[in-house]
């Protein structure tokens, strides 16, 4: 078995090193091949192929590794409200985030909810109300986090808050 191994390393180097040909195709597109090529085709002048020795992956003793099987959140995301939502007077500047995640949220993770890139809130939860926003659009999105690292974010969701203003209207000139 040893020296059929050995035989084919051998071999492999000569089976790598073929000729390649290169020619301009009808639709005009360079076209490399090994077979036979058409009579205008020129012998291609390519690089030599360096070989690179293997990663070594050493197995390490990973002592955030969770004793249930654990293995990091595949699916986070802003359920609720909807990308460019319109946040109407009758609600009063008030909105309520709903949040997905898979798997679970772990018991010793935290959800953080930022709003316009400030921290609003950090909970357990994946529902949160924000209430008596300001009129204008704002950005919202949530991370999650354990001991204070992020493992995973959401992407960032625009919404849009209508209040009625309460500066006085001019009167016309």
């Amino acid at each position: 078995m040893r020296k059929l191994l050995i035989s084919l390393l051998c071999i492999l180097p000569t089976l790598a090193s073929a000729q390649v040909y290169t020619w301009i195709n009808d639709q005009g597109v360079r076209v490399y091949s090994d077979e036979a090529p058409p009579p205008h085709a020129k012998e291609a002048n390519l690089a030599p192929i360096i070989p690179l020795a293997p990663l070594k992956v050493e197995a390490s003793d990973n002592k955030d590794a969770d004793v249930s099987g654990f293995t990091g959140y595949r699916y986070f995301a802003i359920s609720s409200p909807t990308e460019d939502a319109t946040i109407t007077p009758d609600s009063a500047g008030s909105v309520t985030v709903q949040l997905a995640i898979q798997p679970q949220l772990q018991p010793e993770d935290e959800v953080v909810l930022f709003l316009d890139g400030r921290i609003t809130e950090t909970s357990q939860s994946l529902s949160f109300t924000l209430s008596n926003l300001d009129r204008g659009s704002h950005l919202i999105y949530a991370e999650v986090r354990h001991q204070g690292k992020r493992l995973i974010q959401t992407k960032k969701r625009s919404i849009h808050v209508q209040r009625p203003s309460v500066a006085p209207k001019k009167a016309p000139k």
